[in-house]
């Protein structure tokens, strides 16, 4: 801060307020402020992006954030105003989307969890939520997966996921999978807490959300995800996409 002052003084008597330019002097200082900002300098006592509430708890073996129900919202609207995670695409994009908010909770200094909830086929019905934006049609999954953090309530420690993709407010985990299975509430779900570098359901891929060259191909794929969600026939158009790549894999030797 003591940097931010000298620098004040040194502009403000290098530009002469005798001349009352007020104007030149606030954008001078804009773009000083922005470059310590961008700088390695240590930055001034600021309030942390952190929960207050937030404390770090191990809970089934994994180490997460726990905190108060009202910051757990408040993770929740922010996400859900992000204009660059498509949720409205809820066809498919769930592990791009879950990854994505792991990314930017661990730079708030939340350390989530990934709920996973899937089915077998052979024993079990898919998924289904409503469609997002066509009124009478729905979506259906395998799996499906997104970010949870740990709520104390009633001196309990509770899972909450948080999924604009199907939800409007942050909820208790066993609600989100409820909705899930309302056409079908005995059907069998397999619910699982995992660490939030495992990135699908088998767990057979794991990459830290915070490495940079997987961050760029899964903000790319958010990206795409995006410019389906606006095209009328974008989702047709994805199915015929992955129906493509299906057959071509399927062509290869050894497939």
């Amino acid at each position: 801060m003591n940097k931010i002052i000298v620098l004040f003084i040194l502009l403000s008597s290098s530009w002469g307020f005798a001349k009352d330019d007020l104007h030149s002097f606030c954008e001078g200082l804009d773009k000083t402020l922005r470059h310590l900002n961008r700088s390695e300098s240590r930055p001034c006592n600021s309030p942390s992006l952190t929960p207050t509430s937030a404390r770090l708890v191990t809970y089934q073996g994994q180490k997460a954030t726990v905190m108060s129900e009202e910051d757990a919202q408040a993770l929740f609207t922010e996400f859900k105003n992000n204009q660059d995670i498509p949720f409205d695409f809820s066809l498919a994009g769930c592990e791009q989307r879950a990854h994505e908010m792991s990314r930017l909770l661990l730079l708030k200094g939340v350390t989530p969890l990934k709920g996973f909830a899937s089915v077998d086929e052979s024993k079990s019905p898919r998924l289904e939520i409503p469609h997002p934006k066509k009124k009478g049609e729905i979506i259906r999954w395998k799996y499906h997966v997104a970010p949870v953090v740990l709520v104390e309530k009633d001196g309990k420690i509770v899972p909450f996921t948080l999924d604009p993709s199907m939800e409007d407010r942050a909820v208790p985990t066993k609600q989100w999978v409820g909705a899930m299975t309302k056409h079908n509430p005995k059907m069998k779900v397999r619910l699982q807490y995992a660490n939030a570098s495992q990135y699908d359901s088998n767990g057979r891929i794991r990459i830290d959300p915070r490495d940079k060259d997987f961050m760029k191909a899964n903000q790319e794929s958010l990206r795409e995800f995006k410019e389906y969600s606006k095209d009328p026939h974008g989702e047709a158009e994805w199915m015929f996409q992955q129906q493509l790549m299906e057959d071509k894999m399927n062509s290869m030797p050894g497939f």
